[in-house]
């Protein structure tokens, strides 16, 4: 079973850090999760929620402050407010971090709530530069978002994330059959929703299952029992581990 770092090493560093993905580099797991928005001024910012309050010493939303302001934030993380590898980063940072590694990058598009301009685009273009098309694979609740990464560039990889009201108001249109009928390779389901029928239809239509956010030891025994492919995980470190 693959083990994602859930928005870097995050349940002991500031999440989706150049230091939590840092963190993640020793470790013998599969890949890296990160959420991706817009700065005011059109740069990729690395960053789970659509405002900065909760994780950061400011307020407001992310679309409507600048990369300078952004960067100027101090990081809510005890004794993590000082240092620099603490800031909002840049995708670009990041994909510089990992592009001499094996890890898979999960990129998560943050365009459920709030509808960036070209963020597919923009996104999928930063990949190319940096050759990292067979590395990434990008994530996003929004299935129009989706099939537009699939229409710009195929071969990158795309999986569809669901938690349990988005899923069960998709069952009457066939969630499986739809999601592959856009090409993606995965359906990335809050654990909540996993049993073995939901492993096996998505295996039957040749979608891999990889399981968030999974931070306690036995739900992560037994989606391994089920034949989950993959999980999220804020501890890594901890369930790599165990699972190995």
């Amino acid at each position: 079973m693959n083990i994602f770092a859930h928005r870097g090493l995050s349940g002991f560093y500031p999440e989706n850090t150049i230091l939590a993905f840092k963190k993640c580099l020793d470790l013998n797991i599969y890949g890296v999760e990160l959420d991706v928005q817009k700065s005011k001024d059109d740069y990729l910012v690395v960053i789970h929620d659509e405002k900065v309050d909760r994780t950061f010493e400011g307020c407001g939303y992310v679309k409507d402050m600048t990369l300078k302001e952004l960067k100027s934030l101090k990081s809510k993380f005890k004794y993590y407010e000082k240092n620099e590898d603490c800031k909002i980063p840049t995708l670009e940072e990041v994909l510089t971090l990992f592009k001499p590694t094996k890890f898979i990058i999960n990129i998560e598009l943050k365009n459920n709530k709030i509808k960036y301009k070209d963020l597919e685009k923009d996104v999928i273009k930063l990949i190319k530069k940096y050759k990292m098309e067979k590395q990434v694979i990008i994530s996003s609740f929004n299935l129009k978002s989706l099939k537009k990464c699939n229409k710009i560039n195929s071969k990158i990889k795309t999986a569809y994330l669901t938690e349990k009201l988005s899923y069960y108001l998709r069952l009457k249109t066939k969630v499986f059959s739809k999601i592959k009928k856009i090409n993606c390779c995965a359906i990335n389901p809050d654990f909540i929703l996993v049993d073995r029928n939901f492993v096996k239809k998505a295996h039957r239509k040749n979608l891999k299952v990889n399981s968030f956010t999974v931070d306690n030891i036995y739900i992560a025994e037994e989606l391994y029992r089920l034949g989950v492919d993959g999980i999220f995980t804020n501890y890594p470190n901890i369930l790599s581990s165990i699972i190995n």
